[in-house]
């Protein structure tokens, strides 16, 4: 009992838990780097607050990726160490847990969060939301400018959605506007600013016409897109936790296989 106590571990197990966290520092790494980008990714969060108004979840989730990324890091950083006989290898078990169940934590509550998001982007409710908020709630106008301008199209369900709206009856754009500016293709490159926000239009007087061309004005509503766009952000969001997940029980399956060699 004492020498199978004092055996050194396996270097077969050693070798392949250090591989495992080289992947894992690496996932890491990636994790902190698309926290940072969801952080300072002005189109997604405009994006994300016409699926949620009343919340800020992007935010969260990068925050949470940033706060995961860098704990993963070290981690794997200790997982090394504990290859090396270095450290305890109860201490590096111990943080791949913290982080299985973090990272479970916010799968969940992203999921969570995206049954949620059906109530926000019910066509009435949403349509009801443009026409008293645009032109007054300036992240909303934002937001519904931003998408217009990325997915080519105008209103929640149409341009009509418009005729019935504050920003038309107050005439919040002015009385020579019957839609928003966005609605119309726009000229990219007259401009320093992003060009939804300040929109200068290739026709701006075919695009106000009543009568609709599809050159001078969009006409679908965004609503379709919006859906498609976030489904494949969860998507996306769930294949690269899955892999993560599945690299990290592997990393500790390993630390588990030393331990017991040790």
């Amino acid at each position: 009992m004492g020498d199978n106590k004092n055996r050194k571990p396996s270097k077969l197990s050693a070798s392949i838990l250090i591989c495992f966290n080289i992947i894992f520092a690496l996932c890491g790494v990636a994790i902190l780097t698309l926290g940072i980008l969801i952080l300072k990714d002005v189109g997604r969060q405009l994006l994300f607050k016409l699926v949620s108004p009343t919340t800020s979840i992007i935010g969260q989730v990068g925050i949470s990726l940033l706060a995961i990324g860098v704990f993963g890091f070290l981690t794997a950083i200790l997982g090394c160490s504990t290859a090396a006989r270095k450290c305890s290898i109860g201490w590096y078990i111990g943080c791949v847990c913290i982080v299985l169940v973090a990272e479970l934590a916010l799968g969940v509550s992203f999921l969570f969060f995206h049954d949620s998001l059906g109530k926000d982007l019910e066509t009435t409710k949403l349509v009801a939301t443009l026409q008293a908020s645009y032109g007054t709630d300036q992240a909303f106008s934002q937001s519904m400018d931003f998408a217009q301008y990325k997915f080519n199209c105008c209103g929640v369900e149409s341009e009509a959605d418009y005729e019935k709206s504050s920003w038309r009856r107050d005439t919040l754009g002015g009385s020579e506007l019957i839609y928003p500016l966005t609605c119309c293709p726009l000229d990219e490159g007259s401009s320093d600013y992003p060009p939804f926000m300040n929109p200068i239009p290739l026709n701006k007087t075919a695009c106000q016409a009543p009568s609709y061309h599809i050159k001078h004005r969009y006409k679908e509503g965004c609503l379709p897109p919006i859906e498609d766009w976030f489904r494949k952000q969860t998507l996306t969001f769930v294949g690269m936790g899955l892999t993560l997940l599945l690299l990290q029980i592997a990393s500790l399956a390993a630390a588990i296989c030393l331990c017991r060699k040790m």
